[in-house]
């Protein structure tokens, strides 16, 4: 009975063992929500608005592609072309594979439609839904910016580079809370953790390609790692993008979104 138990423990400790080791090479990131007190709140909400400006003009139109991996299934790929005006008010529309072109993704103020060719309404969608089987959200695609939905705090520090958490300003957007490391200086996002509602960490999300256009330097390419999903990702490239000084607002009907 005493070899028995001895065996047991030392089986025990060995499990610990292993789980201690595996925590240790895989951490997995927690939640920051402690502000740095030499950073002021408005220093903070400064630095969200250059992420965001960063990101996309104002008003532009962008020609992206986005291709998926998850393992044992084949990639899934897509090109959309996106028309976006103060951050409020988006359009996607879907040109590759010719299977999904001409569906279209509306944005406009909190809310969210979906059309598709050949159904008679656009359908309304959830802001926290995968966008066409991706690791992004419909949120993630559509909304172009983070100060409208999400408050801002400097919570970290590592040279030139400030952790920027953003919790969210309301329930029914994606993400319970960001954070997002930023170059205080060029103000460009280098890479960040998604946290569900639950405050688990679901995605990781890296940016990168930096180029100078329209005046700032953008992040071209972002890839958006599923943390709950073992080598599951999508890639992100923006093939085309050019600031625009208006776009009309009949764009982002919902009515007009089979025209």
């Amino acid at each position: 009975m005493k070899r028995i138990l001895i065996v047991l423990l030392c089986s025990i400790f060995a499990i610990y063992l292993l789980i201690a080791q595996e925590n240790k090479e895989n951490p997995q990131p927690t939640p920051a929500d402690k502000p740095l007190t030499k950073y002021t709140k408005e220093f903070a909400l400064s630095l969200l608005k250059g992420v965001d400006d960063s990101m996309y003009p104002k008003i532009f139109k962008a020609k992206m592609s986005m291709e998926t991996i998850r393992k044992g299934r084949n990639p899934i790929k897509f090109v959309y072309e996106v028309y976006s005006k103060g951050g409020t008010k988006a359009l996607m529309e879907i040109v590759y594979p010719a299977r999904d072109k001409g569906k279209k993704i509306l944005l406009l103020d909190n809310n969210l439609w979906m059309y598709v060719p050949d159904v008679s309404r656009p359908i309304r969608l959830s802001r926290n839904q995968s966008f066409m089987g991706s690791t992004f959200s419909n949120e993630d695609v559509s909304d172009v910016t983070w100060e409208d939905d999400y408050d801002p705090l400097i919570t970290g520090e590592k040279g030139e580079m400030l952790l920027l958490t953003l919790k969210a300003k309301r329930k029914d957007v994606a993400y319970k809370q960001i954070d997002i490391w930023v170059n205080k200086e060029t103000r460009v996002p280098t890479e960040g953790v998604y946290y569900g509602l639950s405050g688990k960490p679901i995605k990781k999300v890296f940016f990168s390609n930096v180029k100078e256009i329209a005046g700032l330097l953008r992040p071209l390419d972002m890839r958006m790692i599923d943390l709950l999903e073992q080598g599951a990702y999508t890639d992100v490239k923006v093939l085309e993008l050019q600031e625009l000084e208006t776009l009309p607002d009949y764009k982002f009907d919902a009515s007009q979104l089979g025209r």
